[in-house]
């Protein structure tokens, strides 16, 4: 990479609000480092309470995702890889994340993800309760968390969540899948 590039690249990512940013290959171990490294920059940035919890929170379930439901790269090496950013802009602090995702998968995501955007507070609280409570949610084959995940986000969202979903070229059984929650 060039100076200049680099040089850019910080620039802009400190005007835009960016706190935290992270790109490469995933793991529990990794994600414990990031997690580290979060608890600081929350710190220094400032950020207390409910806040610093709702985003380490979401940190946290967006990582767990790509760790857990990631297919590895198609590679020699297999390895899981995603990206993440943590801004703030004004007074609104977002999360962001990439993962691969295998295309099977893709209409399952959506409607968990369409029915959450049609869902009230009350109603995403709600599921979540229910879902704490369901004892069959170990017979679903794909979720390790008990489907969780994206209602803790939901729940933590002062917006719906975003997503999107794009091929991965020269790999037809893969897409990445792109999530964006707002705090």
């Amino acid at each position: 990479m060039q100076l200049d590039v680099f040089s850019v690249f910080c620039e802009t990512a400190d005007h835009k609000g960016i706190l935290f940013y992270y790109s490469g290959n995933l793991s529990q171990n990794v994600v414990a480092a990031m997690g580290d490294a979060l608890k600081l920059r929350l710190e220094e940035w400032g950020a207390k309470g409910g806040m610093a919890r709702k985003l380490f929170s979401g940190f946290i379930e967006m990582m767990q995702n790509a760790v857990q439901y990631s297919p590895g790269y198609p590679d020699p090496s297999g390895d899981k890889i995603g990206t993440i950013a943590i801004s703030k802009h004004y007074d609104k602090h977002y999360i962001v994340c990439g993962n691969l995702i295998k295309k099977e998968n893709i209409f399952r995501i959506q409607e968990k993800l369409e029915a959450l955007k049609n869902m009230s507070l009350e109603e995403i609280k709600l599921a979540y309760r229910t879902q704490l409570k369901n004892e069959d949610h170990d017979k679903d084959a794909l979720s390790k968390g008990a489907g969780l995940g994206f209602l803790t986000l939901a729940r933590d969202s002062s917006e719906p969540m975003e997503y999107m979903i794009t091929d991965v070229l020269d790999h037809a059984e893969l897409a990445v899948f792109f999530l964006k929650t707002t705090i």
